[in-house]
């Protein structure tokens, strides 16, 4: 390359590098506005392509193995919907599937990114601690002004949970999305020693806040996951502040206590326990009717037994769907028109066997080939989280949940080449800088 053009694909990196910054940032604000800096990210990311094209092509094809498992994952719904002659909107939010590892690679792949990618942990966190924080003091205002007094907090607070929990609370985005979002940032600040300018106070005023969000949010598999990040958290490092045995285990009881008892004051969470208690203990119980996402579960397996090798193809899922809950009696679930609310299901039911095989290898390559990268316990655990959040939404059917797993796939991929191309990342804090780094 000429030096004008290495001078434009520098500047080009540096564009990308922070379009990229600003979308991790704004991943829980508006949904528009995230997708604008993508869009400036993917397309600075294509002005690349333009320049250098053979030496990106070369660095592409050497780790083809991280970047092709998402655009097979796409060619499978494109496949599906050129064979039903089904319309092409359909891919809309799939497209990033393509997009974001063929137009993103450059970027995240330059050396800008891998000298800076601390720089990203540092505004996801920021854009996610914010937005948190917003919808705290919203919810707090609201209830300031609508608390009558002289009854019951939480007994008047259930009465009209919508209105202050759950979608009360979340309403920029599906709670389980800014819930897994939250989780994913406190595993960063709790674990990755990625982020030491964040000195131990600040970590637990944010964590605070980040675990009041998610009491707000009330989602079940978020308080599940917050549950055990903060448990093993207290396991691993409480041990270096107390030293008596006995203080150490009443601590950790205390707060298994307390995450139990505030859990169960959300009244979704303690009708859910106590509903499933009910219905388990019943000699005719089924599973299927236990609630409403196992009813949906249920009628997508009788989907996949039904099609089991090519399944409904794309364009026909969801009248499938609707069709089986009709079947089976379930009226509200096909008034909503609920999805599977499993990926995995989704896949099985939606693609057949080629659409299981694509979603698992897309999660298990990087599980499996993570002490390649320099992030070998943030990916081992951001897997992880998706993964279990896959288990109880079909993510990858939005186009928020899309961006998230993408964005951070590729990010924590950044290594996946050989040494010799490998960017400098800056030294890991060693545990006199910060404790919190445990597992990298």
């Amino acid at each position: 390359m000429r030096f004008p053009e290495l001078q434009i694909k520098a500047v080009l990196e540096k564009t990308g590098f922070w379009s990229l910054f600003a979308t991790l940032f704004l991943l829980s604000f508006p949904r528009s506005w995230s997708l604008y800096t993508l869009g400036s990210m993917l397309f600075t990311g294509l002005l690349i392509w333009v320049i250098d094209f053979a030496n990106i092509f070369r660095q592409l094809l050497k780790v083809r193995y991280i970047v092709l498992p998402a655009v097979v994952y796409f060619i499978i719904h494109l496949i599906s919907i050129l064979h039903q002659n089904a319309g092409l909107p359909l891919l809309e939010n799939r497209l990033m599937f393509l997009l974001i590892p063929i137009l993103g690679f450059p970027i995240f792949r330059s050396r800008h990114a891998g000298e800076k990618v601390s720089s990203l942990f540092y505004g996801y966190v920021a854009g996610i601690t914010g937005i948190s924080i917003f919808l705290l003091i919203r919810i707090a205002w609201l209830i300031w002004s609508d608390f009558p007094g002289g009854v019951s907090f939480f007994s008047w607070l259930n009465q009209d949970e919508l209105s202050y929990l759950s979608i009360g609370f979340s309403v920029l985005e599906n709670p389980s999305y800014l819930a897994m979002k939250i989780n994913w940032v406190l595993i960063l600040l709790l674990f990755s020693g990625r982020l030491p300018a964040l000195r131990s106070g600040l970590v637990f005023v944010i964590t605070l806040f980040l675990s009041a969000a998610l009491l707000f949010a009330a989602s079940k598999a978020g308080l599940t996951i917050w549950f055990i990040v903060i448990l093993a958290f207290l396991i691993i490092n409480l041990g270096k502040i107390i030293r008596n045995k006995i203080l150490y285990c009443g601590v950790i009881v205390l707060f298994i206590l307390a995450a139990i008892t505030m859990s169960m004051r959300i009244q979704r969470v303690n009708d859910f326990i106590l509903t499933t208690k009910s219905r388990i203990g019943n000699e005719n119980f089924q599973w299927k009717n236990l609630d409403q996402r196992t009813r949906v579960w249920y009628s997508a397996i009788q989907i996949i037994k039904m099609k089991p090798v090519f399944g409904t193809g794309l364009s026909k899922a969801e009248e499938s769907l609707v069709d089986e809950y009709i079947k089976n009696g379930f009226n509200d679930e096909a008034e909503l028109r609920l999805n599977s609310h499993n990926q995995f299901l989704e896949a099985q039911m939606t693609f057949g066997i080629a659409g299981t095989i694509s979603l698992i290898t897309m999660l298990s390559i990087p599980f499996f080939m993570r002490r390649r990268t320099y992030f070998p316990g943030l990916t081992k655990f951001f897997i992880l989280l998706f993964s279990f959040q896959l288990v109880f939404e079909s993510m990858l059917n939005r186009q928020w949940g899309i961006m998230f797993f993408l964005l951070f796939y590729f990010i924590l991929s950044i290594t996946f080449l050989p040494s010799d191309t490998v960017p400098s990342i800056a030294p890991v804090p060693s545990s006199g800088q910060d404790q919190r780094q445990i597992f990298l």
